[in-house]
């Protein structure tokens, strides 16, 4: 039994599709029973500044008693008793709080220093 030209392309898009979608199921399926993403974003605009901090357990078990600590201040700290797997929290920092780092740290061992970001500014954007 001779392919055709076309039934090998339409195969090669099937492979290509099964494994894009099979890659994509993998990286959500959390592997850790104990894991955190932290992004700390600062926007500075022309009146003020834009911050967040996003917090998502990518674990496979909740995380308790969550301390944030804004730019290693202890009179910069927010409380968070449990994050549930999958669950977001978007955090505003405090104000007059520098916005350079934040850590965080779990009861259950996790602890996260990450740098504030900010996003590049584009010519004509809103914001720019």
């Amino acid at each position: 039994m001779k392919i055709k030209k076309v039934e090998l392309i339409l195969i090669a898009l099937i492979v290509v599709v099964l494994v894009v979608v099979i890659y994509n199921v993998l990286i959500f399926v959390p592997f850790k029973d104990y894991s955190l993403d932290v992004d700390a974003l600062k926007d500075p605009e022309s009146l003020l500044v834009n911050s967040r901090v996003v917090l998502k357990n990518t674990g496979k078990l909740a995380l308790n008693d969550i301390y944030v600590v804004y730019d290693n201040n202890k009179n910069l700290t927010e409380n968070l008793l449990r994050i549930e797997p999958g669950q977001t929290v978007i955090l505003s920092p405090p104000q007059g709080a520098p916005l350079n780092t934040v850590s965080v740290f779990t009861g259950e061992g996790i602890s996260i220093d990450k740098a504030f970001r900010s996003p590049i500014k584009m010519p004509g954007m809103i914001g720019s």
